[in-house]
């Protein structure tokens, strides 16, 4: 049996099989580097070492018959070893291992990276680990500076060393792994049933009746420190998959909009945002400059999901210097306590009775447009029904009389009006809104908004304003991203 419970192999190394060539009668660079560190591992585990299991391909790639085989050892992997290099980024082969491995865990931490030789030039590694700690394996050349990789033999001064570091990383990664198994599959747990995990855990879990309806929780990404606890309380959770969903399904893409983008589809899908922060603010990379962990916060904010953070009792936030962090871990939102009191907080969100959702009317936009400014109308119509906004436009026809009552009525019953300043005159403006000034003390209620929107050519004041009303200047041509900002916000 592995050291790492739930799993078939403690360790999957991938590597290019390019990068393992080597002269007839000798061994390959990444055999080496294997052959020595699996005695520096073992010694490093104690009587544990003898269950070490690696799973190290050694047979040159043919065709891809071994393929689903290979991508099977690496879902039932506890730890990735990657041998980087120039050769490993343009392997499909090590690519989709690499991939495979990515979509099957949450911990980042659980992935190692070595380099066999640097990127050049424009290469660079995949996302997955373009901001990841390595070992680099290499040196420059003392005469050129080309990069050439460490000898296991000749520079053995420098190659041991990292080779005795990495054992280090490796059997204390393991050791945790063996303390905290690997919970069982979704797929496994749905069969077995009969007296659930969950069932003997929570014996308070509702029963009978109409069984509520799932809820979701996106357990946000943390520094290193904290990264085994928020395994703990993804599996827990995974214990109630029939009560709860947990986002993300797979790590995030690290940098920039890919992030962003990642994390605000999954906001759109929670209910909960769940924050474990550790002792540091963690990585700021040049494209994310408030980095990650900031980011995940404003993005829940800015979504207005509900959000529930965790540190651990025995950090002291006096020792924090960063005021910025030491602002978030002190917010009334952090939840100081043990981790086993905190998951069950968790645990009673998700098990909160939910309202029932009423069932409201969409809201209403009227735009008030002159048929001069028709074309412009239009396109704030397709927003509104962009945004599932029941839109309503002027009445045009012979009948003054019948237009005037119309509009009245519309006026005094729509929920939002726009008012469209383009190509008419100042004297339709001031009459449309002189009569709705006339027309509002019949409403029930104020508007949710109402917009006057200014467009080309530049127009003198013109003269009548309300309270809270919006107004939009585009004297040189119209724009709809503020008249689109506006309608979203009424259709959320």
């Amino acid at each position: 049996m592995p050291i790492a419970l739930g799993y078939d192999y403690d360790i999957f190394v991938s590597y290019a099989r390019q990068d393992d060539f080597a002269a007839k009668g000798q061994d390959g660079w990444v055999t080496q580097f294997l052959d020595r560190l699996d005695p520096a591992l073992r010694q490093r585990l104690g009587g544990s070492g003898r269950s070490l299991k690696i799973f190290f391909d050694r047979e040159a790639i043919g065709a891809n018959y071994r393929l689903p085989e290979i991508l099977a050892a690496v879902k039932r992997s506890a730890l990735f070893l990657v041998v980087g290099s120039p050769c490993y980024v343009a392997s499909d082969w090590a690519n989709q291992e690499l991939q495979t491995f990515v979509a099957h865990t949450s911990v980042p931490s659980r992935i190692f990276l070595i380099e066999f030789l640097p990127m050049s030039g424009d290469e660079g590694y995949p996302a997955s680990l373009a901001n990841h700690a390595r070992s680099e394996f290499w040196m420059p050349s003392k005469h050129r500076h080309t990069p050439m990789s460490l000898s296991p033999t000749s520079d053995a001064e420098e190659f041991l060393p990292l080779v005795h570091s990495l054992a280090a990383d490796l059997r204390d990664k393991l050791m945790l792994m063996r303390v905290l198994p690997r919970a069982q599959s979704v797929s496994f747990a749905a069969t077995n049933r009969t007296t659930s995990q969950a069932d003997r855990i929570d014996s308070s879990r509702p029963t009978g009746g109409e069984s509520a309806p799932k809820r979701t929780v996106l357990l946000a990404q943390g520094t290193d420190d904290v990264e085994d606890e928020i395994e703990q309380m993804r599996r827990f959770l995974g214990q109630f998959d029939d009560e709860v969903s947990v986002l993300p399904a797979a790590g995030y893409p690290q940098g920039g909009e890919a992030f962003r983008a990642a994390v605000s589809e999954d906001l759109a899908k929670s209910g909960l945002f769940v924050q474990l922060l550790g002792r540091r603010f963690g990585r700021k990379p040049p494209d994310l400059p408030e980095g990650y962990t900031l980011c995940q916060l404003e993005a829940a904010r800015a979504a207005q999901v509900p959000i529930m953070q965790w540190r651990h009792p025995e950090l002291e936030t006096s020792a924090v210097t960063d005021p910025l962090y030491r602002e978030i871990v002190t917010a009334e939102t952090v939840v100081s306590s043990g981790l086993e009191a905190f998951k069950r907080q968790i645990l009673d969100w998700v098990r909160e009775p939910q309202p029932r959702p009423r069932c409201t009317r969409s809201s209403t936009v009227f735009i008030n447009a002159d048929d001069k400014d028709m074309t412009i109308a239009k396109q704030v119509e397709r927003e509104c029904l962009a945004s599932a906004l029941t839109t309503i436009l002027p009445m045009f026809g012979p009948s003054s009389e019948a237009n005037r009552k119309d509009l009245a009525e519309t006026l005094t019953e729509c929920d939002v009006i726009v008012f469209i300043y383009g190509d008419t005159t100042q004297d339709w403006i001031r009459a449309q809104l002189r009569f709705f000034s006339k027309v509002k003390s019949r409403r029930e209620a104020e508007p949710r908004l109402l917009a006057i929107c200014n467009g080309p050519p530049p127009k003198a004041d013109i003269g009548i304003s309300f309270p809270n009303a919006q107004v939009i200047n585009c004297p040189d041509g119209w724009n709809l991203d503020p008249i689109r900002k506006l309608i979203q916000q009424v259709g959320q």
